[in-house]
């Protein structure tokens, strides 16, 4: 496929501090794909996500957005138009008093016409199952309802690309579930690139690829199945691996012969279950 973002040797130190954030990153991100990026605080992580629609720009390297250099001043609206930006806290982005306004001030910024406006509106709550709720005040839902209308907004705006920083760490599980679960749909149905920022490790499991950051690089990249293997390195980074992987480490190591590295709890099950059955065949 396609590289949609690309990181070419990418070194960025925000004013007055000594160290960089970003330390010589390269990188390509697919059309089409879902990228987890992992990593503690202060690992970078949010840094390059804010170099993906020109928040920032490198002080040293290029990004660039479907071939648009970040760094061009005069192309950064059309950068801005392909990546739309979800943030931690939802209540910074929401502008109006009412869930389908806020939807629509988007749009209505990029000089949409108003039928048009209209149907984005709709099919955008619609997509993110808060269409019932278009007539209310965003003051009065959820947590997660209130991060769902935030994504709705993005998605009026048609990027092809939606980086989320993340978007959950305000989070209580339920609120954290749905909004997975929406940007997960989007990516898979839609054929939206997502970019998806976390430091909860079991938000990565569906993911396409998962990017580990450390001290402003990139320490791990490869499928979450791949990464979560590397017991190592997940332990020196402060991160979890899933509870699956870590009992399919403590099987192995008593002596069961284990193929493949399944991550949700289902195909975990059924993975030992087929050991299991194998082994009595024998005896």
């Amino acid at each position: 496929m396609k590289p949609v973002i690309e990181f070419d040797n990418v070194h960025f130190t925000y004013p007055g501090d000594e160290l960089e954030s970003l330390c010589g990153v390269s990188l390509s991100i697919e059309k089409g794909s879902f990228v987890a990026v992992l990593g503690h605080n202060g690992s970078g992580k949010s840094t390059l996500a804010k170099h993906m629609n020109a928040i920032l720009v490198p002080d040293e390297g290029r990004v660039t957005v479907c071939g648009t250099d970040t760094a061009d001043e005069e192309k950064i609206l059309d950068v801005r138009r392909r990546v739309g930006m979800v943030f931690q806290n939802p209540d910074n982005q929401i502008v109006a008093n009412v869930v389908e306004e806020d939807v629509a001030f988007a749009p209505e910024n990029l000089g949409v016409e108003p039928a048009e406006i209209r149907r984005r509106v709709d099919a955008a709550l619609r997509l993110v199952g808060m269409y019932e709720y278009r007539m209310h005040a965003p003051h009065l839902l959820s947590g997660g309802q209130k991060q769902r209308v935030a994504i709705a907004g993005i998605i009026a705006m048609q990027p092809e690309i939606i980086v989320l920083d993340e978007p959950t760490a305000m989070l209580d599980p339920q609120g954290r579930k749905e909004v997975v679960d929406t940007v997960y749909s989007l990516c898979r149905t839609k054929g939206m690139t997502v970019v998806f920022i976390t430091h909860h490790m079991d938000e990565c499991i569906a993911a396409d690829r998962l990017i580990v950051m450390s001290n402003g690089r990139i320490a791990a990249d490869g499928t979450p199945a791949e990464v979560f293997q590397n017991y190592g390195l997940m332990e020196r980074e402060g991160l979890d691996v899933p509870e699956t992987s870590r009992l399919l480490r403590d099987l192995r190591a008593a002596g069961m012969e284990l193929e493949g590295e399944p991550l949700s709890v289902s195909d975990c099950a059924a993975l030992i279950a087929r050991e299991l059955s194998t082994k009595r065949s024998q005896i």
